[in-house]
Parts: structure tokens; sequence; C-alpha cells
């Protein structure tokens, strides 16, 4: 008697697993959840984009916000930091006050902020009509008013006045009357130590007693003045030294010419 065979056994399944680990388990990176990274970093608004913004507002100081705002973006491209607008704004506003201030520096030197018109001169160049003037007009023997700046800007060796000036007939009262012109040489702005100093020595010479005389009687109210160029007008080409007699308490009627 035989033993039948037994049926071949069913082979039992591999067990399944993914490329990570058994189903259910969590694979090597650890499991599904994903990758996580680091949380933002907040950016700050970089220092000197808002110091930069601020003084283009308020301060007068030039060039000064144009420079810090420059910096400002260089240090925000490099830093990664935020204030860029206000770096921008900056330079802009600051760039636009330079240029209105160079146009009504223009417009004065020019005399193109003249309160009135020009003086009335005859054929000889006597003024017989007042007229407002900007003070490189001014010509030797002429009679003008400052509006009061003589009493600001006295000093015992001399003073420089305001930049504009009203002319008038010498028989009308004024405050001032020039007795010499003249021109520095050209060349870089030498500065103002040693344009007072030419100014004082030529003022302050025989051109005061040539013009009035040697006998003249000239009060001693009467002060020696002096216009001359500051480092704004001089880029603008003003050379010109204009000495003259005035009374800082008033005013005074006629010419303090020898010849008149």
């Amino acid at each position: 008697m035989s033993i039948p065979p037994q049926p071949p056994s069913s082979p039992q399944p591999y067990p399944q697993s993914g490329p990570y680990g058994q189903p259910g388990q969590p694979g090597p990176y650890g499991g599904p959840q994903g990758w996580q990274g680091q949380p933002p970093v907040s950016q700050k608004t970089n220092a000197l984009a808002i110091v930069a913004f601020v003084m283009s507002l308020v301060c007068a100081l030039p060039l000064v916000p144009l420079i810090l705002g420059i910096i400002a973006l260089s240090q925000i491209r490099t830093r990664g930091e935020k204030g860029k607008g206000l770096a921008v704004a900056a330079i802009v506003i600051h760039c636009v006050t330079l240029a209105f201030t160079g146009v009504a520096l223009a417009l004065a030197l020019s005399g193109g902020l003249d309160a009135g018109p020009a003086p009335k001169r005859d054929t000889g160049g006597q003024v017989t009509g007042s007229g407002s003037s900007k003070v490189q007009d001014i010509r030797k023997g002429d009679c003008f008013n400052t509006g009061g700046d003589l009493a600001e800007y006295e000093d015992e060796d001399g003073a420089q006045a305001g930049y504009s000036v009203k002319i008038v007939p010498c028989d009308q009262a004024h405050e001032g009357e020039a007795f010499a012109v003249f021109n520095l040489d050209d060349g870089a702005y030498p500065g103002k130590d040693k344009v007072v100093s030419i100014a004082e020595e030529k003022c302050s010479g025989t051109a005061l007693t040539d013009y009035v005389g040697k006998n003249a009687n000239v009060s001693d109210k009467l002060g020696v003045f002096y216009y001359y160029p500051q480092p704004s007008t001089w880029a603008f080409g003003d050379r010109e030294v204009t000495c003259f007699v005035g009374d800082s308490s008033g005013t005074s009627t006629g010419s303090v010419h020898s010849a008149s």
C-alpha cells in the first residue's frame, strides 16, 4: 500500500518591503514626514539708509546725505538688509536740494532775483536814477544803500557786507560810497584770510586818500568796508573787490569825492 504523495506545499510569500524599510516603518531619512528647513530669518533695515533719509530732509550739510545713501546701498546689497527705498529717496531728495540751491545761487549772482530795475546812468556813467543791483555791478563813485548790513558787519579793519544793494544818486541819502574797485587774480580760491588781507591792504592804502583828497575832511564816523568774493561766488567767476566808505549808524548825503 502506497502512501499518496503529499500535495506540494504552497510557497510562503516573501515579506514585502519598500526601498526604505518595512511598511509602516520609518525610512532611513526619518520617515514620510517630509523635509523641514530652518524658520525664515527676518531682515533688518539698514541703519545708514535711515540716517541718510532723515538727513536729506533736515540737514543742511552738503553731500553728506548723498554719500551716506550710496554707502547704504552698498551695504544693503552685501548684507541682504532692507532699506533700499530709503537710501534711494535720500539720494534723490538731496540731489534735488543741491540743484535747487545751485539754480537759486546762479539767479542771485546773475541779478535774476533783483527786487527792481537797474539804476539809470547818464552817458558819463553817473547815476541819475535809483535801482537795485548786485554788488559786482557797483562802479567807482557809486553811492548805495545796503539795507542795514553795515551795522552787522562792522569791523575796525573793514568788513564784508551783503550781496545786493540799491544804488542811488549821491545827493540822496545813502549808507556807502565806492572809492575803488579791483579784481583778484584768476585761479583756485586763495582762501578767506588771503582775500581779506589783499582787500585790507588795497582798500586802506592810497586808493582812499586819492579819492577823498589828502586834505579832505572825512568824518570819523565813516568807516572803510569792502565786498570780496566768497567760495560760492568765486565758482561763478566772481573776482571783484569793492572798497567803500560808509556810516554804520545811519546815512549821509553828498559825495566824499574830492572833485565833487
